[in-house]
């Protein structure tokens, strides 16, 4: 990459970043926001333009900045799960495969809870560019449902990775099991900040505590022994 396109690069990713940060705010795209996000990062705003043809690609921009990150918080936790230690070795004899499965289920559960995948800022970052790809008279339906698949397909690796940790694989398709779990999670995440609550604790929430270890249960099955 030549040093002219490296700089372009950084001041694309500094612009996606500054847009991600109000957009998370709850700001709507307009020029007022635009004009604010390039006074941020010393670019004219008659400039702007050269860097995102159309506002649909600065929201593609941000939106795979959030999926990146949330991909990779996925990652690094799931990664640093062992599920070997989940039951404490003492325990197993009496608490029996089934309810080890169980606890080891509620414990990833908790985990991918807690590894923070979506935050309040990239909710409101989510429902904005459905609304916006809902309400759009240019047809850009297809390009946030295609950033949706995205999504989906890059988390696939990650839990088929964790369900080998579980010793479990899954008996759903393993798109559509994901996507089964990306749905309710941002749906009951939602749930629980419109009750009042604090994003933080959501890793407490019944969600997590409950449908969660039940879904990751019901769409997959013991690996059968070697």
């Amino acid at each position: 990459m030549s040093r002219g396109s490296e700089q372009r690069q950084v001041t694309v990713d500094r612009l996606t970043r500054a847009a991600r940060v109000a957009l998370g705010s709850g700001r709507a795209l307009d020029d007022g926001l635009i004009a604010d996000i390039c006074e941020q990062n010393g670019v004219d705003p008659k400039a702007f333009r050269r860097f995102f043809a159309t506002d649909d690609e600065l929201l593609d921009a941000v939106n795979e900045q959030l999926v990146h990150d949330c991909v990779s918080r996925l990652r690094s936790a799931v990664d640093a799960f062992d599920a070997i230690h989940v039951v404490e070795p003492e325990d197993r004899g009496e608490v029996g495969g089934a309810a080890d499965a169980a606890t080891a289920l509620e414990v990833a559960a908790r985990m991918l809870a807690d590894s923070w995948p979506l935050d309040r800022g990239g909710l409101i970052i989510r429902a904005q560019r459905r609304l916006q790809a809902l309400t759009s008279q240019g047809g850009d339906g297809d390009a946030a449902a295609a950033a949706e698949r995205s999504f989906v397909e890059r988390l696939v690796p990650v839990f088929e990775d964790l369900m080998a940790k579980l010793d479990r694989r899954f008996t759903w398709s393993s798109t559509l099991a994901v996507r089964v779990v990306v749905d309710t999670y941002e749906r009951s995440f939602e749930s629980w900040l419109l009750m009042g609550n604090r994003e933080e604790d959501f890793d407490a929430s019944p969600y997590a505590t409950r449908t969660l270890p039940v879904l990751l249960r019901g769409t997959s099955e013991p690996l059968p022994p070697a």
